[in-house]
Order: C-alpha cells, then sequence, then structure tokens
C-alpha cells in the first residue's frame, strides 16, 4: 500500500496513534476506497477479541508467583528443560519429559488467563505474518515485471518502436511468445523474471521457457503445453485491429494501456489473476508504471484489461483498446463452420 502501514491502522482501531497520526489516516479514509477495506478487515481480525474487552481481577497471588517464578529462574534453580534440579538428579537421563516446575505453581484461573493472552498474541501476529508475507511477493513480482517492462521498451528501440507482436496465426500465435522472443535476443537475460513469485509455476524448480525453435519443431500434442508455459505466470498484450487487418502494438509511452499482468484466468467471469490468492494484479503500464488493481478494470472502470471493447480475449477493436491474454491466447478469433465468435 502507499498509505499507511497495517500497523497504523491496528494502532488506529485500538486508539493508539496520537492525534496528528490520526487525523492524518481519517483524511484518507474520505479519499482511499482501497484503504478503507483494509481497516474493515483489521476490524474483522480483530473482532473475536471483543469478549475480552474490560477489566477483570487477576487471581490472588498471582503477582507473587510470578516474582518467585522469574527469582528462581535467575538464581539457576530451574533446570534448562524445565525440571527441578532435585527431579534431574533422581531421573538421571532418562528421556521420559518431566513437567515444568512452576506449572505446580500456576492455578486453573492462571492458565486459562495465560491462554487468552497467547490467542490474542496469535490473532494478531497471524495476520500480521500473512500479510507481510502477501506484500513481500508483490513487490517481488513488480520487480520481475520492472525487469520484464525495461526489456520491452530495450525491444522496440530497436524495432522501430513496436513491441514483440504476437503472430496472427501459427505454431507461435499466443501472447507467451514475448518471452521466448525477448531471451532470444539478449534483451532478458532471467528466464524466471517472468515468474510471478506467489504463482503456482514459481515452485517449479525445473521450469523454463522454451525457445522458438522448440516451438515451430514440437510434436502436435505437446505444443499446446509449451504455449501455456512460455508467457510465465504474466499475460501480454495481444495488439490490436485497424481497418480490418491485425497490428501489433507500439510503444507510445501511454500511462493507461495495459502491456503485461499478472495472467488472467479463463475460468473466472471477470478473470481475476489467480495470482496473489486471487486479490488483484499487478500491471505494468505501456509507460513504465506500475498499479496493483484489485479488480480486471482500471480505477476510473473505463476499460477491462483482460477483454476487448466487445467482451472478447483478442486483440484490441482499435489502437487504444489494451487486452492482456494468457499466455496460450490467440490474438485472433476465427468464426467456426455454422457460427461461433467472430473478432
Amino acid at each position: 500500500m502507499s498509505h499507511p502501514v497495517q500497523e497504523q491502522l491496528l494502532g488506529y482501531v485500538m486508539g493508539a496513534l496520537d492525534d496528528s497520526q490520526q487525523q492524518q489516516l481519517e483524511a484518507s479514509f474520505k479519499t482511499d476506497p482501497r484503504l478503507r477495506r483494509e481497516l474493515l478487515l483489521v476490524r474483522q481480525s480483530l473482532e473475536p477479541l471483543r469478549a475480552t474487552r474490560g477489566y477483570y481481577q487477576p487471581p490472588a497471588g498471582l503477582a507473587q508467583r510470578t516474582c518467585e517464578f522469574v527469582a528462581r529462574h535467575a538464581a539457576g534453580q530451574l533446570a534448562p528443560c524445565g525440571a527441578s534440579s532435585v527431579a534431574m538428579d533422581r531421573v538421571g537421563m532418562s528421556p521420559a519429559p518431566m513437567p515444568p516446575a512452576w506449572i505446580s505453581h500456576l492455578r486453573w484461573p492462571d492458565m486459562v488467563m495465560v491462554a487468552g493472552v497467547l490467542l490474542a498474541a496469535a490473532l494478531l501476529v497471524v495476520p500480521a505474518i500473512h500479510s507481510s508475507r502477501f506484500a513481500s511477493q508483490l513487490a517481488a513480482c513488480q520487480d520481475n515485471l520492472r525487469k520484464v517492462g525495461f526489456a520491452l521498451d530495450n525491444y522496440s528501440q530497436h524495432h522501430e518502436g513496436y513491441f514483440p507482436m504476437v503472430p496472427a496465426e501459427g505454431r507461435l500465435a499466443a501472447a507467451g511468445i514475448y518471452a521466448p522472443t525477448l531471451l532470444r535476443g539478449g534483451f532478458l537475460t532471467e528466464a524466471r523474471a517472468v515468474l510471478c513469485p506467489s504463482s503456482a509455476l514459481c515452485d517449479q524448480e525445473r521450469f523454463r521457457v522454451p525457445s522458438l525453435d522448440e516451438l515451430e519443431q514440437a510434436a502436435a500434442d505437446e505444443l499446446p503445453q509449451l504455449r501455456c508455459a512460455m508467457g510465465g505466470s504474466y499475460g501480454y498484450c495481444l495488439g490490436h485491429m485497424r481497418n480490418g487487418r491485425y497490428e501489433g502494438t507500439r510503444n507510445m509511452h501511454r500511462p493507461r494501456f495495459a502491456l503485461v499482468a499478472d495472467a488472467p484466468t479463463r475460468d473466472r467471469p471477470d478473470h481475476q489473476s489467480a495470482n496473489h490468492g486471487g486479490r488483484g494484479q499487478n500491471v505494468l503500464f505501456e509507460d513504465g508504471h506500475l498499479m496493483f488493481l484489485t479488480s480486471s478494470r482500471l480505477c476510473d472502470r473505463s476499460d477491462d484489461i483482460f477483454v476487448n471493447d466487445n467482451g472478447l480475449v483478442a486483440a484490441g477493436v482499435h489502437v487504444d483498446d489494451a487486452v492482456i491474454g494468457p499466455s496460450d491466447a490467440p490474438p485472433i478469433i476465427y468464426v467456426k463452420a455454422g457460427g461461433g465468435l467472430s473478432q
């Protein structure tokens, strides 16, 4: 998030922020719907603690028993594994576990309180760890997309301003062709740069991008699998139609033209990417900036990056109609005998 992190949201919910921090967050809530959703998630995570609110009288003697335990530990009277030294002498090197000595000094109410504290800590720590892992993978994915974006920009400078073109037909006619094209030309040097760290493909240690020669020479039953894998975890722009002709994408440094993104999913109505737990997708735009979108539409809802203006996963219907296709998606949909979809 570009706004205050979840720790600040947690502090806001628990009333631990100073006045200036609280006012700054409240001003951000008015203009940032994503921040409001994050606040709602934090409040929902803390909901199980509602029952523990209020003041509770501690069990009698708890403070004294705790101090005695700490004093004995500081004096070295407790064995490293928790058993008393007398008990250790008695059992020698027996592997049988001995209960910690301090257990006998805790009463049932004490243990209930300790369990409650541990539960409260788990409810706070586990979501934070999950959020930290999500943020780490999101950042690593963006780093990979920056590498791909730099390679694409470099490619366009050597090819009259055009990005790698997805052929209209043939064995190489699939969105993922951008990756082997960049690798063969030396514009991209790391094959694993086309993998999102949160995708299933990233778990495959032997993942590799097939070469253009392999794709051209592959057996008919092997080609579909190679086409699915060649683009890695990312989808690529399918080009557009102009006056009935298919054209590739030219680098015009447009800030709202999606060029590469976490690959869309075919079996979802909104085509939302399965990467990042299905919560959204990183998108690299033509001008080089990155954005994490929680839906397949741009922020103003004006354009869906995964389908063209006709609602098809195919080449755009005009030069500014950006369509990100999954690795094996062809840019042209042909009419089948007896009717069917058309471009």
